[in-house]
Formats: C-alpha cells, structure tokens, sequence
C-alpha cells in the first residue's frame, strides 16, 4: 500500500511539475495564458498577490514539486523522518494553496485554471501524505 501511495504522490507531483513549467515558460517568453474556463488567468498571475518571499509563485510550486518527488523517492528506499518534512511542507502548501484561492474568489473575482490545477494537486498531495505511515 506504501508504495502505491508513494507512487501517486509521484505522479500527482510530476503533474504539478508539468503545470507549473508551463506557467514559468510562458511568463518567461511574455505570453499570455489561454484560460480554458474562460476567466482571465494573466489578471491572477499578474496580480501583487503572484508572488511570496521575493520568488513567484510558480517557482515556489517548481521547487515545492521538485522537493517533494526527491523526497517521495527517499522516503520509499529510507523511510523515517523525512515523512514528518513531508508532513509540514504539504500542510503549509495546503495553507498557501487555500489563500490564494480565497484571493481568487474574493479579492481578485477571477479564476485561473492553472492555479486552481495546482489547488487540486496540492490537496491530493496533502490527504497522501497524511495517510502514510
């Protein structure tokens, strides 16, 4: 059951990857988004609100999903301690996940898909890891 869930978390993570790629070529190249659910994702990821800790968004997630299979990986062939890591990152991506949704919805009233792709990523991500063992 462990490695199961260990390689959804992997899978979920390399989709994460994948998306958040995405967003950095494209805000790389000065390409708008195309938003499939017809909202404008270039309002929320332009936004004050697209960036934390002087790094954007993106790139936290970049990095967030890079750790996080590095860790997946290591918990798999280790196990021991680097679950509690995994615990309070995926908490704290959870946390900041549910902000920036709460921004979208309240603040900025426009909804970007690649976000809220992340959002449910993150959530998956979350429940995983707080099943493991």
């Amino acid at each position: 059951m462990k490695h199961e869930l260990i390689t959804l978390l992997i899978i979920l993570a390399i989709l994460g990857k994948i998306n958040t790629l995405y967003l950095i070529r494209k805000r790389l190249a000065k390409k708008p988004l195309v938003c499939p659910i017809g909202d404008d994702c270039n309002k929320v990821v332009e936004s004050k609100y697209s960036h934390m800790f002087f790094l954007k968004n993106d790139t936290i997630g970049l990095i967030y999903y890079v750790l996080l299979i590095i860790s997946a990986v290591y918990f798999l062939s280790v196990s021991g301690g680097i679950l509690l890591l995994m615990k309070i990152f995926s908490g704290l991506a959870l946390l900041a996940t549910i902000y920036l949704f709460y921004v979208q919805a309240r603040v900025l009233k426009e909804y970007c898909f690649y976000c809220n792709l992340a959002a449910v990523i993150n959530l998956f991500i979350f429940l995983i890891i707080m099943t493991l063992p």
